[in-house]
């Protein structure tokens, strides 16, 4: 049965899981804060399920893929509407379950999750981390939560830096919540970093899981309540210590619209709050275009000469940055 289980770990790690990730600059936000963009995946019975579009956030949706020799997950993340109620505002909903395996009623226990993790099955174990070279203050959003049996939620920040001369990984600072209650309302959660060090991070490991007993270093010993739901919606690194106008700045270049978004053509208009630098970058992280001194008001973005995907639109000032998606269709 073992080397069953080895060949079908062994399998799972050749999934797609990650795709690359955008590297952070200093007071830069995640990618897709609101977990906005979705796509649909196809299970191993033939029905659809939906999964973030964006690679810097990952769920454990993929096992649902799998065929049914290689025991067919349940799919853990779930679209619902956003916080705001308003349409195409999203929220995944987290949901924990269990795999069947082997014929064992118990099955693997599988947490409802999303965030910056590698499944490698092939070693029972998960990656965690993307790059990141910054030092927030705080993991601040929104979040609700119905547990089961007194099961509880956990919503974790770690930065770490790789110590070449130890050939390990160094933690910087790491900070967690625990909820043990249910959270019927949206409500804004606020974990602080605490940090160990002087030094600047290179990786960043965001986590929020619907049953806090998860264990990554042994995806086999996580244990936790069938069916705890977990709802996660607008996250963002907080930035500037207690001067209040270090996070307001960052916020009022958030709330510049770039529409239509998606764009079937390219094209987009650009409503800026300030005046700014912008920056066109990739999705691997390429800055493709750059404009010094863009003054605040609606400005064309013109994104038809580059290929359909994901693209991101910097800007930044003397006060702070922020980062919008465009998606071209």
């Amino acid at each position: 049965m073992m080397n069953t289980m080895k060949k079908m770990l062994f399998t799972l790690a050749l999934l797609p899981w990650f795709f690359g990730s955008l590297s952070a600059q200093s007071g830069e936000q995640f990618s897709d804060p609101g977990f906005d963009y979705w796509t649909t995946g196809t299970a191993a019975d033939g029905s659809t399920y939906d999964d973030l579009s964006d690679p810097f956030w990952t769920s454990l949706n993929n096992l649902a893929s799998l065929p049914a020799e290689m025991f067919t997950g349940p799919v853990t993340m779930f679209k619902e509407t956003g916080r705001s109620g308003e349409a195409e505002d999203y929220a995944p909903r987290l949901v924990s379950n269990q795999m069947a395996f082997g014929g064992s009623e118990q099955g693997i226990f599988l947490p409802g999750m999303v965030g910056t993790l590698f499944v490698d099955f092939s070693n029972i174990t998960a990656v965690l981390g993307k790059p990141f070279t910054d030092r927030p203050d705080a993991l601040r959003g929104y979040m609700k939560y119905v547990p089961v049996n007194g099961d509880s939620a956990s919503i974790f920040i770690e930065l770490t830096r790789y110590n070449a001369d130890l050939g390990t990984r160094q933690v910087v600072g790491r900070g967690e919540q625990i909820f043990h209650d249910a959270v019927a309302d949206w409500t804004e959660f606020n974990v602080p970093v605490e940090y160990r060090s002087g030094q600047q991070p290179d990786s960043i490991t965001v986590m929020f899981v619907a049953s806090a007993g998860y264990n990554m270093a042994n995806f086999l010993a996580c244990r936790g309540q069938l069916g705890s739901e977990l709802w996660i919606d607008d996250v963002e690194l907080v930035y500037g210590g207690s001067d209040p106008q270090a996070n307001e700045a960052n916020a009022a270049l958030a709330s510049s619209k770039l529409y239509p978004n998606p764009s079937a053509d390219g094209r987009f208009n650009l409503e800026l709050k300030e005046a700014c630098d912008l920056q066109l970058i990739s999705l691997s992280g390429q800055v493709l275009r750059e404009e010094r001194h863009v003054g605040a008001g609606l400005r064309a973005i013109d994104l038809s000469s580059y290929a359909p995907g994901f693209y991101f639109v910097r800007l930044s000032n003397a006060k702070g940055s922020a980062v919008l998606k465009a998606v071209v269709r």
